[in-house]
């Protein structure tokens, strides 16, 4: 449910520690319900979360939101957004008080140009967030919400993080009316 990269965050935090890097990569601190990334914005850097939750999301023209994920430790904000040079797909907003390493596009970039593990590491990242976000959306279309929540309740208690309703139906891309219906039945 919530996406973690220990391999990614373990090698951030040793490369913030070599001393030919002074300055490229700056510890950032969040409290909960900041919005660090807006959508539809210019995004002049990349960020790693140290440490907290923070929300993917993406807002529709009609003005619902969708989460697309829950990323915590070791996962990156604003990757694709660097590497295509396009204004932000989604907004970033913290769940909870959030840390973060704060990586310029630019040194990002050149990151990704030099060091080979990181490139290694970041490719697999992406290529597990792609899989995910496929089969997220593949069981919502094929399961009903009476199979899926059960699922989903059960997740979130193994992650010890309370999540609000209004996050529970934008996750699951329903209505609020239609997740209380649900949590009603589920009882």
């Amino acid at each position: 449910m919530i996406r973690k990269n220990e391999q990614l965050l373990n090698f951030i935090m040793q490369l913030a520690e070599k001393p030919d890097v002074p300055g490229a990569i700056i510890l950032r601190k969040l409290d909960a319900g900041t919005r660090l990334i807006h959508q539809g914005e210019a995004n002049g850097n990349v960020y790693v979360i140290k440490s907290g939750v923070a929300k993917c999301l993406f807002t529709e023209e009609s003005g619902k939101e969708y989460i697309l994920a829950f990323l915590g430790e070791g996962e990156t904000l604003g990757e694709i957004e660097a590497i295509r040079k396009l204004p932000t797909i989604c907004s970033i907003e913290a769940l909870t008080p959030l840390c973060v390493y704060k990586i310029s596009n630019v040194q990002f970039l050149h990151f990704l140009e030099t060091i080979p593990e990181f490139s290694r590491i970041l490719l697999e990242l992406m290529a597990i967030r792609l899989s995910d976000i496929s089969l997220k959306g593949a069981r919502q279309q094929l399961q009903p919400i009476s199979e899926l929540l059960p699922r989903l309740l059960s997740a979130l208690e193994a992650q010890q993080i309370e999540f609000t309703k209004k996050d529970l139906s934008e996750y699951l891309g329903i209505t609020l009316r239609s997740l209380n219906r649900a949590l009603k039945e589920e009882k």
